[in-house]
């Protein structure tokens, strides 16, 4: 029978299916062992690929649309990275980069990775791994910070411009809403071998 062992006082549990919501705490002291997915695995990974796919117009759709005096601008997500960039402040462009768009999409795979062969009955590929490489990731995966920077933007260039939100805008803001729900629905520690899974 798998066992599940303590982190904090190694002492040894029986492991059992946690139903939603619930979670398994150590009979010793009480550490959290583990616990069971609000919305269980179908959720949090219908949310990790829904977010995958909402990437693609986030990127390649306009986000706003600046016009003054009869002359109108479209900006991508990353057209100001590009200012950034061409101004010399390259390492800062990088960096918007990868919190804003490269790490919550290797989140995001992360998860399907994670979660899929759960769900179609296959065997998770090395998922320590993965999980290592999830917990990485999570840290720098900011897309919602980005968002409430391109709204002060927003309210400060409303000022001085006509500005329109494009659909690019909402696509991210639904992005960055699937990877949270996605997070804080599922338990990395839940995927590791012979530990209690959620349904």
């Amino acid at each position: 029978m798998d066992e599940l062992t303590c982190p904090a006082c190694n002492t040894s549990h029986r492991c059992v299916r946690l139903a939603a919501g619930q979670c398994a705490r150590c009979t010793r002291c009480g550490t959290t062992l583990a616990k069971g997915s609000r919305f269980g695995l179908d959720g949090a990974l219908a949310c990790a690929i829904t977010g995958l796919i909402l990437a693609v117009p986030a990127v390649s759709l306009p986000i706003v649309e600046v016009s003054k005096l009869a002359q109108s601008r479209d900006g991508l997500l990353f057209t100001g990275v590009r200012a950034m960039w061409d101004d010399g402040m390259r390492l800062l462009a990088v960096w918007v980069v990868a919190c804003g768009l490269l790490a919550p999409l290797v989140f995001l795979a992360v998860l399907v990775a994670l979660l899929l062969p759960a769900r179609t009955g296959g065997r998770v590929v090395a998922p320590k791994f993965l999980i290592t490489v999830a917990r990485g990731f999570q840290h720098w995966a900011m897309p919602e910070v980005q968002v409430l920077a391109f709204l002060v933007a927003l309210v400060k260039l409303h000022t001085i411009v006509d500005v329109r939100v494009g659909a690019g805008f909402w696509a991210y803001v639904a992005m960055a809403l699937m990877m949270l729900v996605a997070w804080r629905n599922f338990d990395l520690d839940a995927m590791l071998p012979g530990q209690p899974q959620p349904p």
